[in-house]
């Protein structure tokens, strides 16, 4: 039976069985991301889980890739704007390696001031390539416009300038503050037994914890229409458009998952079918959310070529003002159920997709991740749901644009008039 456990020290264990399979996944969740980083700390987050595949105080960065490749299993990390996810897929046998593995990594790390300086070069090589990616640059600048003067403004790969200063102190004493049992979560899915979970985080986690508590103040965000434009020497505009939306686990999320599916989601969508087929004019076009404690942001990114850029933005208008003053048709929102429905289904044949699911979930909201009950939000959606959360996020008062090409325009905003 899936369920939450809640140990002594605060530490919460999800667990997702599925007997159907013989592979595990496990992840081990910690609240600490960007929006938890003062400007100091920029990409502190995502530095130490670079750091902790460096080495522990009994093994060596080719202990822990020796002993996971030993077995045949995967491990892994990532980082995101509110959580870091440390992660290992393996046959059910050699689940006790992995957890074992994990929790050294997450107690012991040693962070060896030689290590830290090479690895920092490695993430200073990532920040170079992500600047040379011209979409990264574009959504980077847009959650940059869209958060400006708030945490979750700010890259999670961090800056330059604030991890060059950064000292193995500084990572101690992050984690001290962070990686603390309430904070943490961790999931287990795939062929797994209960007092099996249970006796392995008793034994290597559990035991070496104590009771604490972590701040976690989360501020909700507000804006007005902001544009920023970024020149760079490419053959493409990249555009992306960001408007208000739900925090993660608000119902209207979820509407808006539903919508997102018949504008922007598919190749069938309004967005593909007008902006591509119909048009021409761009390759690729989408639409997705992203979503925090208290705050979320429903985004359109698109790439064409920069003559066409004021095309593509009045275009996307169109379809936006159809969408808000005639809704969806009942075709549409059978279609778009289906799509998520059958999304969610699928899923739960993966153990790494509901490891990640169940444990961010966990994470965020404390709760256990309800599958069925998205099922039957998802089939008791009514068209009148869908106008009603179209009609919320699509306010140009409140939108943030960004577009990188080899020469932006000065007033991309009007349009969006």
């Amino acid at each position: 039976m899936r369920k939450i456990i809640t140990f002594d020290s605060g530490l919460k264990v999800v667990l997702v069985p599925n007997t159907a399979v013989r592979s595990v996944s496990i992840g081990i969740f910690v609240n600490a991301g960007t929006e938890y980083e003062t400007s100091r700390e920029a990409g502190i987050s995502h530095f130490i889980e670079h750091m902790v595949f460096k080495g522990t105080a009994t093994r060596s960065a080719f202990d822990i890739a020796n002993e996971t490749d030993s077995i045949g299993a995967l491990i892994n990390a990532y980082t995101t704007k509110s959580h870091t996810c440390f992660y290992t897929t393996s046959l059910d046998t050699h689940m006790e390696k992995c957890f074992e593995v994990l929790t050294d990594m997450y107690l012991n790390p040693k962070f060896d001031p030689a290590d830290l300086e090479s690895e920092r070069k490695v993430v200073f090589e990532e920040i170079n390539e992500s600047d040379d990616m011209p979409d990264d640059v574009c959504l980077e600048t847009l959650m940059n416009s869209r958060y400006e003067g708030h945490p979750l403004g700010k890259p999670i790969l961090g800056y330059k300038e604030a991890l060059s200063k950064l000292n193995r102190e500084d990572l101690f004493d992050y984690m001290k503050r962070r990686y603390t049992p309430d904070n943490t979560v961790v999931a287990f899915a795939g062929n797994v037994d209960e007092s099996a979970c249970v006796a392995l985080v008793n034994k290597y986690l559990e035991s070496k914890l104590t009771k604490s508590q972590s701040s976690r103040v989360h501020t909700a965000h507000n804006t007005t229409a902001v544009y920023n434009g970024v020149k760079k020497d490419i053959s493409q505009a990249h555009i992306a458009i960001a408007f208000p939306s739900y925090g993660f686990g608000d119902e209207g999320l979820y509407t808006l998952n539903l919508m997102n599916a018949v504008f922007a989601a598919e190749m069938s969508s309004r967005l593909f079918q007008s902006i591509r087929e119909k048009l021409g004019l761009c390759y690729t076009i989408s639409g997705s959310s992203s979503a925090y404690e208290k705050n979320g942001a429903y985004i359109i990114y698109t790439a064409t070529s920069p003559e066409n850029t004021e095309a593509a933005l009045r275009a996307i208008k169109k379809e936006i003002d159809l969408l808000v003053e005639k809704g969806i048709t009942e075709e549409e929102l059978k279609k778009g159920k289906e799509q998520l429905k059958t999304s969610l289904v699928l899923g739960q044949e993966s153990t790494s997709a509901m490891m990640r699911a169940f444990g961010r979930y966990a994470s965020i909201t404390g709760e256990l991740y309800d599958t069925d009950r998205m099922l039957e939000f998802y089939d008791s959606a009514t068209i009148e749901d869908i106008n009603e959360v179209a009609k919320y996020v699509f306010n140009f008062d409140k939108v943030t644009l960004s577009i990188v090409s080899g020469n932006p325009p000065e007033n991309a905003l009007d349009f969006l008039k």
